[in-house]
């Protein structure tokens, strides 16, 4: 029997009646045997080009610069600077090189003081401003690090190590969604030169369970760095290996890692997995092998619980100043909902769907994919309750699912004014979200049946699970950036012990009518049904906005299926 979970609608208006629309004109209808939900790997307020594809004749013509990046991006082959910054103001070039000079020094603070001077001599000195980023970073002053970074990649869109820089501060904090994002805009820019960008962009897909793609940007890396200038991607190979089951690989993996790290804590950390694991080889033992620990940088693919933890588990860090704004925030960003269902009303996109069974160890068993049509329709009816009507068409050969999942892209319609209410909303603080800054809002579902969000179909009968979250919102646009829920509960009747979503939006501009509205763009979902565990990416790309023009291809985020800028 279908476990089908239905969001963004009110029970009041829906129960007792289907939640799937008939078929408008040749549109097929929603095919609920099949999974759903969002993305596409595109942030357009970084304005990068393809600087493969420049003139060597124009003005950003591109030439080698002597810099002093800090490690990991000291790494970077050849990191590359417009033409223009060869007539940089001679105190910026000095400046620069006095920070060079006190880093050496390990006089932290007198480089800060040289690196500032340098770019405000030369505001444009891309760089000096990743340069200090990271001496920012390196004092965890990771707010004034992103910011800084940020500037870089402003300054000069075309200059890698200000992607891999944000990259950095995205992996410490855990955003591994931010780090694929990112690393992915890295890799359009350089796709043949950087392995630190491959390794980047393989710990992300490792983290996410694409272990696919994560095997094939780690070899990529292997590839490049012929001299094994940087080990860790050894460590993130095993992982793969390990995830994969394939033990062999994995330990010659972990003796490349050996081979070449130079840090005593690192080695010793890698040798007892690698005794660990031949070990348990020889005695055939299937248990894990792992204590949970990696080297310093590398991500770890083995945790004691499986998918994210719970939202209420850890609040993430915030600044308290300025004080949050609550009301204006929800005031703000409910008018940007209702202007977002009188601009969207109805559009298209590709969508790429992976669905990932997890076995008992938390590993994964079985990953599908396929790569479906979809419309959507968003509409207020008469008493102004905005309403989404899903649809996709149907893939033959596509074996049903027992968990379905529809009606993602309604989430960010819960700070619609008819929804507000049902909401108890709580703003934690201002932080930082690619870059952006943003409003942290934690939310919890109110406990009336009649105004659930959600429901869970299962046969003919509906369940209402509550659930909280929390939501990040642009403190400039009142765009909703980024939302990540849970139960608020367990649901015992039908034994539902965890769903959790991660959905991300990025800008998708339609550029002909200007247009520029935020839609989800990759969804994560990790649900715990009866016993087994599933996860599901959504990946959206190809946006056409069928209320204005139903030919013209709006927009085309990254839908390189197989590269590594998916």
């Amino acid at each position: 029997m279908t476990f089908i979970l239905i969001l963004g609608f009110r029970s009041s208006d829906v129960l007792g009646q289907s939640h799937q629309a008939s078929t408008p004109g040749t549109i097929p209808e929603i095919d609920t045997g099949e999974i759903r939900t969002f993305p596409g790997t595109d942030i357009d307020r970084i304005r990068v080009r393809d600087s493969l594809n420049r003139d060597p004749s124009s003005s950003k013509a591109t030439v080698n610069e002597e810099t002093c990046l800090l490690p990991p991006l000291n790494l970077i082959n050849n990191p590359t600077i417009p033409a223009e910054q060869l007539q940089l103001a001679a105190e910026a070039r000095k400046d620069y090189h006095e920070a060079c000079a006190a880093l050496k020094g390990k006089k932290s603070a007198d480089a800060e003081k040289h690196l500032r001077k340098a770019v405000k001599h030369h505001p444009k000195y891309s760089a000096a401003w990743v340069t200090l980023g990271q001496v920012l970073a390196a004092q965890q002053r990771n707010d004034e690090a992103r910011s800084v970074c940020l500037r870089s990649s402003i300054v000069d869109p075309t200059y890698v190590p200000a992607y891999l820089c944000l990259a950095d501060i995205a992996a410490h904090a855990g955003a591994w969604d931010e780090v694929l994002t990112l690393s992915s805009r890295a890799l359009e820019l350089d796709p043949a030169n950087n392995a630190l960008t491959y390794e980047y962009h393989a710990a992300a897909n490792l983290k996410i369970h694409n272990v696919a793609a994560a095997e094939k940007s780690a070899l990529r890396a292997v590839e490049i760095d012929k001299g094994n200038r940087e080990p860790r991607v050894h460590f993130v190979l095993a992982q793969v290996y390990e995830m994969k089951g394939d033990s062999e690989n994995e330990a010659i993996q972990l003796r490349k890692y050996l081979e070449y790290a130079t840090s005593p804590d690192d080695v010793a950390i890698v040798q007892q997995l690698l005794s660990n694991l031949e070990e348990h080889h020889r005695k055939g033992d299937a248990t894990d092998y792992r204590s949970g620990a990696s080297p310093a940088g590398v991500v770890s693919s083995s945790t004691p619980l499986w998918g994210p933890p719970d939202i209420d588990e850890a609040v993430p860090a915030v600044r308290t100043d300025p004080a949050c704004p609550l009301q204006q925030i929800l005031k703000e960003t409910s008018q940007r909902t209702e202007v977002l269902i009188e601009s969207l009303q109805r559009f298209s996109a590709n969508e790429r769907i992976e669905h990932i069974y997890i076995g008992k160890n938390g590993k994964p068993r079985n990953i599908t994919s396929q790569v479906v049509n979809y419309v959507a329709q968003l509409q207020e009816n008469s008493s102004g309750y905005p309403t989404i009507r899903e649809y996709r068409s149907k893939s033959s050969g596509v074996r049903q699912r027992s968990v379905v999942d529809n009606g993602t892209a309604a989430f960010a319609l819960m700070f619609h004014p008819t929804h507000l209410g049902h909401f108890n909303f709580r703003c934690e603080g201002l932080t930082y979200l690619l870059g952006l800054p943003a409003w942290q809002v934690h939310f919890e579902e109110k406990p009336d049946p009649d105004e659930a969000f959600q429901a869970v179909q299962i046969g003919g009968s509906l369940y209402l699970p509550r659930f909280k979250g929390r939501a990040w919102i642009g403190t400039d646009t009142h765009e909703v950036l980024r939302i990540e829920t849970d139960l608020v509960s367990t649901v015992p009747e039908i034994d539902l012990r965890r769903e959790h979503f991660i959905i991300s939006y990025a800008p998708v501009e339609f550029q002909n009518h200007s247009i520029r509205l935020w839609l989800p763009e990759r969804t994560f979902l990790y649900i715990e049904y009866r016993g087994r565990r599933y996860e599901r990416v959504h990946n959206f790309s190809r946006f056409q906005l069928f209320s204005v023009d139903t030919t013209q291809a709006i927009k085309e985020p990254i839908a390189n299926q197989d590269g590594p800028s998916q």
